[in-house]
């Protein structure tokens, strides 16, 4: 098609437009951008979920490394010398701050009728240094009642909230009830049994059921010293892309595992394939549903000035022509949809939900969006436009001159 038959169809187009119902044009255009402000939320607001549960697995259980104790040749149980091994892994290009932990097994049990009568539950005891904690991961912000663990604390204990019970939280099982300032009693799985003041109960939300001491009583109940169960590696990958700072703490020491956040996600990666999934399905819906709406009014107005058409065509206006016109009306239509859908979710929504985001079980929930994502919902709905404008005009101007000049 020429440049000249173009801008013919972009003046018919241009023309169609003015003189058409204007009651007709505002309901098309209100349609097509309720669908494109529907494809951005739903994706928005799935996208920002999705990375607030993947930061809440990274600040609360991982970080962005987890390094444990040689598993080849021969198992082993403790990281040794970890303060070289840490101190040559934060000397790497983009790490923040690493911290150690020791991991336990034991029983907590909790007498809370003081009647001698423990109840006792299994769990996981993780021994800290309070102050290289806060620089890794955050669960102190997460505290519900008490304080969290310093240094030097040895007769201490903060609890999940799951295992202490009675905080609305879901679990399996949990200790009744248990307090800030109450005692419980932890029989290790060396034998050991210590007896600790509940300092502080976080809210356990997303369920990893576990314990907190220091590591120096950690190193007393284990008799071990300068060594550790996991280091955690914290980083900008601003800097250093996750991969590339993997490989290099294998470098550093290859006989240990190590692995990244997103390895960690585990039963997580299903869900987030699954909110991916709803996302997509939700605006294939969406765009569908603006295409059949836009496919309805394009056939309507092309019957309805069947007798036109003819007459254009009878003139020497090719029929390709007026099939471009009507393709452009509906590209037309289409574009106005999406900038009044787009100022509505960048102008008003997204920063409406940044000074009030949703309070969800494990953060703040606000709208998240991609520059890919954003591409993908206003292509495809410019091409779903194109073709609702395509076929109906089509199907209308490929008809016998005469039959439309007499009906």
């Amino acid at each position: 098609m020429t440049l000249q038959e173009t801008k013919t169809a972009v003046f018919l187009a241009y023309k169609t437009v003015l003189r058409g119902s204007r009651s007709t044009s505002m309901l098309l255009i209100f349609v097509l951008s309720l669908s494109f402000l529907n494809i951005l939320f739903i994706s928005g607001m799935l996208f920002g979920l999705q990375k607030l549960m993947v930061n809440t697995v990274i600040d609360v259980f991982s970080s962005h490394v987890m390094i444990s104790a040689q598993e080849e040749p021969r198992v082993k149980s403790y990281i040794p010398s970890q303060d070289d091994l840490r101190s040559q892994i934060q000397t790497l290009p983009g790490v923040i701050a690493t911290s150690r932990h020791y991991l336990l097994a034991g029983s907590i049990g909790f007498d809370r009728l003081h009647n001698g009568v423990y109840k006792h539950i299994s769990g996981a005891i993780v021994g800290i240094d309070p102050d290289e904690e806060k620089s890794v991961l955050s669960l102190d912000k997460f505290l519900l009642d008490g304080k969290w663990l310093e240094k030097n604390d040895r007769d201490q204990i903060v609890l999940s909230s799951a295992l202490a019970g009675g905080y609305d939280i879901f679990a399996p099982s949990d200790l009744g009830g248990v307090r800030v300032g109450d005692e419980v009693r932890v029989t290790y799985s060396n034998g050991m049994s210590r007896k600790y003041h509940v300092k502080g109960i976080y809210n356990d939300a997303i369920g990893i059921f576990e314990t907190f001491i220091t590591t120096e009583e950690s190193e007393s109940v284990l008799s071990t010293n300068n060594e550790a169960t996991q280091i955690l590696v914290k980083a900008d990958l601003n800097r250093v892309s996750l991969d590339t700072l993997v490989t290099q703490i294998k470098q550093i020491a290859p006989k240990l595992k190590v692995q990244p956040y997103t390895v960690l996600l585990g039963s997580f990666t299903a869900f987030l394939n699954a909110l991916d999934l709803i996302a997509a399905i939700v605006s294939a819906i969406s765009v569908l549903v603006a295409a059949i709406t836009m496919f309805s009014l394009v056939y309507v107005n092309a019957v309805n000035k069947r007798r036109q058409i003819g007459i254009m065509k009878a003139i020497g206006i090719k029929k390709e022509i007026v099939i471009l016109s009507y393709v452009f009306q509906s590209i037309f239509y289409a574009l106005c949809g999406v900038a009044i859908g787009y100022l509505f979710v960048f102008g008003i929504l997204t920063p409406l939900l940044v000074a009030y985001p949703i309070d969800v079980v494990f953060g703040k929930l606000s709208l998240v969006h991609s520059e890919t994502t954003t591409l993908v919902g206003i292509s495809s709905l410019i091409i779903a436009s194109f073709f609702a404008g395509l076929i109906p005009s089509w199907s209308i101007a490929k008809g016998n001159i005469l039959k439309s000049l007499f009906r």
